[in-house]
């Protein structure tokens, strides 16, 4: 399943990245590309759990998946709607959260470090732990700079891809908290067709503005 998912947000990605019409627009066509990423890594760690054969390949698996949670996709949200955003107000919030973001990736960093994630099955999800303590403020801090640029936006589109990807993580929390990371991040996966709508709509724009 994971696997699927790979490959098809991985289309979705490199679909979106050749509707592109300027270079500061690659980052949020990729954001596809990243969430495909996660699918592929956690398709091995699948296999990797399954067989005692390739166990030894579960911590490595575990972190790059986390890596591309915490580290990757905080400091990659802001920076790929800010760079894409007419609204210099607007603009500057995002700049504005992509620091906080660096600073959590950081600490995200830091504490796999020190203390790597291990994984393991539980009702059929990968749950992901390493015992550092994360605060309320920390995850509302990670909320804001993954979800935020995408609310703040002027575009349509982003407002209701960041809305899918907020709307995962409530589920996410409240039905899946022993998994709440896998579940989510399987949502940002499926709403990110909507940035490849985004681009599409954007070419088709231009096509008719040079017809008329």
């Amino acid at each position: 399943m994971s696997f699927l998912a790979a490959a098809g947000i991985g289309f979705v990605g490199v679909a979106a990245t050749t509707r592109v019409s300027e270079r500061r627009e690659i980052p949020l066509a990729s954001v596809p590309l990243i969430f495909a990423a996660q699918q592929g890594v956690e398709g091995a760690l699948w296999l990797a759990l399954g067989s005692e054969g390739f166990s030894s390949w579960v911590t490595p698996l575990a972190n790059s998946f986390m890596v591309l949670a915490l580290v990757a996709w905080p400091v990659w949200a802001p920076l790929a709607a800010g760079l894409v955003e007419p609204n210099r107000l607007r603009r500057l919030a995002m700049g504005a959260l992509l620091v906080l973001a660096i600073a959590l990736a950081f600490r995200a960093a830091s504490g796999m470090w020190t203390q790597p994630y291990e994984a393991c099955v539980v009702q059929y999800s990968i749950s992901y732990v390493n015992g550092v303590h994360y605060s309320p403020l920390q995850f509302a801090a990670y909320i804001l700079c993954t979800c935020g640029p995408f609310l703040l936006s002027s575009y349509r589109s982003l407002r209701i891809f960041g809305t899918i990807v907020l709307a995962g993580l409530a589920i996410s929390a409240a039905l899946y908290t022993y998994a709440y990371v896998s579940v989510w991040c399987f949502f940002g996966a499926a709403a990110s067709l909507t940035i490849y709508l985004h681009f599409a709509r954007a070419q088709k724009e231009r096509a008719s503005q040079i017809l008329r």
